[in-house]
């Protein structure tokens, strides 16, 4: 019962701690309503592609605007161990697949201190490997 409080604490203060994002870049939006500011933070890769940290939703968004059919993420490796993960396409949005994964706290820690994210897209036979350097 300790450690779930340690791990709340610990992902309290980085999430209400804005230096502690220092090496994911920053984005700001309004919501719908124009009363509450959200912040994203993402990284793009050298590849153009974009990986976008949604801490609201507890999930992961990938983005690759030159692949616009379907594609399938099961593993992502950070800082070099893996993670199982599932993927979901957005409908509206082609180019965007959500990532999402079972013990959400703990993944989300690993990613806001990760150095290294990368993994392997399917687009049907096709592979591809994304990495996102976070320095």
């Amino acid at each position: 019962m300790h450690f779930y409080r340690l791990l709340a604490a610990t992902l309290l203060v980085l999430i209400l701690n804005p230096a502690a994002y220092a090496k994911w870049d920053e984005e700001r939006d309004m919501t719908a309503n124009g009363k509450e500011e959200l912040v994203y933070y993402f990284k793009t890769n050298e590849q153009g592609q974009k990986l976008v940290l949604d801490k609201y939703v507890k999930r992961l968004i990938f983005i690759r605007p030159d692949r616009f059919y379907k594609r399938s993420i099961k593993q992502i490796k950070i800082d070099g161990v893996a993670v199982d993960v599932t993927s979901d396409p957005f409908s509206r949005y082609p180019e965007q697949t959500a990532i999402v994964f079972d013990n959400k706290d703990e993944v989300l820690k690993k990613l806001f201190l990760a150095k290294k994210i990368e993994f392997n897209v399917l687009y049907g036979r096709e592979e591809a490997v994304s990495v996102f350097q976070i320095k």
